[in-house]
């Protein structure tokens, strides 16, 4: 059951169309990423679901009432932001129950009230130590739960994230994605997280919403947006490194590093497409190393292959070898609008 329905929303800057008719459901319980590079609209579009923004065009309705012109009070949503703006005279108790006097007369809450609220929502982020703290005394990971606590409290419909783990270090990252989820999960909250790192938006999401120019390129789960992009666009923004995409007679054909792999790897090089390999340079990143080449006839497009560090196959600078990738495995793009086409003869494929 969809809690929040988005049609045809758009939104201009002058001449700049940040978002330009976007159509979207969103599932009670889902946590949804919303990913793009900076500009493509994302954080745009979740401050019109805020009520921050108001759109040019368009309408959206949350638990089956249009709010398209309701202030961002009366919405039934929370937002964390990117610097998640605590405030730094208050503490963590305090911080966190602001939006609960703020609204005390139409919630109808009393002291006593409130104060159980806070204590609840503080056991649920495992902060309730934490309460009279102020937040120069917190670690980065601490003010995010924070700031999630004090969205959290007033019970919204909907939890908007604003690229709340920008802040921290990449190991605090790594924990914070898991507490995330996981407190999203036992709560049966719907989210809907905006980012631009991949990494973070395959890992959390039930599904993503890829954007570019303030449009939706592609909406699905994780696996499915990896392995079956819907076009060239979508191919190359997801994967560290980015698929490959080389240039045929009337097509561009593209395969991720991981699928480009010496020969003598593949169980049945019967079924792949063989191609001359000239390698450039090794980089060794302990897991794997990432080999940089040129495929013969595409000397000016630098071709990625990512191999697995435990596997042994001997590859020398400036050696010529066979690689292979499988043919499930190439994907097909058309020339002029990136959108990706049915498979094509394999022979074209040089």
């Amino acid at each position: 059951m969809s809690i929040v329905q988005i049609n045809g929303l758009k939104k201009y800057f002058n001449d700049v169309r940040a978002v330009d008719g976007v159509d979207l459901a969103i599932d009670q319980g889902e946590f949804l990423v919303i990913l793009g590079p900076s500009g493509c609209g994302k954080t745009t579009l979740m401050r019109m679901i805020a009520g921050l923004e108001k759109p040019s065009a368009g309408h959206i309705e949350i638990g089956g009432e249009d709010v398209t012109d309701l202030p961002p009070r009366k919405r039934g949503v929370s937002m964390v932001f990117q610097s998640y703006a605590l405030y730094p005279h208050m503490n963590v108790f305090n911080n966190i129950a602001f939006p609960l006097r703020a609204q005390r007369r139409e919630l109808k809450f009393d002291k006593r009230a409130i104060r159980d609220k806070v204590v609840h929502t503080a056991r649920l982020l495992e902060i309730d130590m934490l309460l009279d703290r102020r937040p120069r005394q917190l670690s980065g990971g601490q003010r995010q739960r924070v700031a999630i606590a004090r969205a959290m409290v007033t019970q919204p419909a909907v939890l908007l994230l604003d690229e709340p783990l920008s802040n921290l270090d990449a190991k605090l990252r790594a924990n914070a994605r898991d507490e995330l989820r996981d407190f999203q999960r036992s709560s049966n909250i719907t989210a809907v997280f905006v980012t631009h790192d991949q990494i973070e938006a395959m890992g959390l999401g039930d599904r993503i919403v890829v954007m570019s120019q303030g449009k939706i390129q592609q909406i699905g789960s994780p696996q499915r947006i990896y392995d079956d992009p819907a076009n060239e666009f979508v191919a190359t923004f997801l994967g560290s490194p980015s698929m490959n995409i080389l240039n045929a007679d009337r097509f561009r054909f593209g395969f991720r590093p991981e699928h480009f792999l010496p020969k003598t790897l593949h169980d049945n090089p019967e079924n792949s497409r063989i191609f001359h390999y000239y390698v450039k340079r090794v980089e060794y990143l302990g897991s794997d190393r990432l080999v940089y080449g040129y495929v013969h006839g595409h000397d000016k497009e630098l071709t990625l292959s990512k191999v697995p560090s435990n596997v042994r196959a001997s590859l020398d600078i400036e050696g010529d070898y066979e690689f292979a990738v499988h043919y499930s495995d190439i994907k097909f793009f058309d020339q002029k609008s990136g959108r990706r086409i049915e498979q094509q003869n394999q022979a074209k494929v040089q």
